[in-house]
């Protein structure tokens, strides 16, 4: 094979390298630092785990967002990312590094409890003891996030009181 034709080779395998695929997760907001971009995709992954796990979490839980939009605000010292999460059937569809437009509810944390519920053997008791310890809330934006948000606190508060 001749230089140039290496050359082309080597060009059309790198440009193939760097294609994305349709399912993959695009990241167009070029304010993101390398720490973000590198969350959302291991949000991205930790997906597959959660879509999984979901059918074991509580209806009370899970239900009040079966088919709902939520974004996540991860605070950090350079700023705060919001991540558009969009859920039906109680199973993560669609991540949006830009945040959904008028969801339900507000979820805020730090990445450090984000990564802590992805490595987690048990991710609801971590977010559980994120919320009990405040690193991490939610909030109902509207009438009806504010009810469903307080009946999920209320169901994390009775389990706190009986002990489980």
């Amino acid at each position: 094979m001749t230089p140039g034709a290496r050359m082309v080779l080597v060009l059309l395998l790198a440009a193939l390298a760097l294609t994305v695929p349709a399912s993959a997760l695009v990241v167009e907001n070029a304010d993101l630092t390398p720490a973000e971009v590198k969350l959302l995709f291991a949000m991205r992954e930790y997906t597959l785990t959660y879509n999984e796990y979901a059918g074991r979490l509580p209806g009370w839980v899970t239900g009040p967002f079966a088919d709902e939009k939520v974004n996540l605000y991860v605070v950090s010292p350079d700023g705060v990312l919001v991540i558009g999460i969009t859920f039906h059937d109680k199973k993560i569809v669609q991540f949006d590094a830009k945040g959904c437009p008028d969801p339900i509810a507000t979820v805020t944390t730090d990445a450090a409890t984000v990564e802590e519920v992805m490595v987690s053997d048990r991710p609801f008791d971590t977010f559980r003891a994120a919320m009990q310890n405040g690193t991490a809330t939610v909030e109902g934006n509207n009438l009806l996030g504010t009810l469903r948000t307080g009946m999920v606190r209320f169901g994390l508060w009775a389990m706190d009181l009986i002990g489980l």
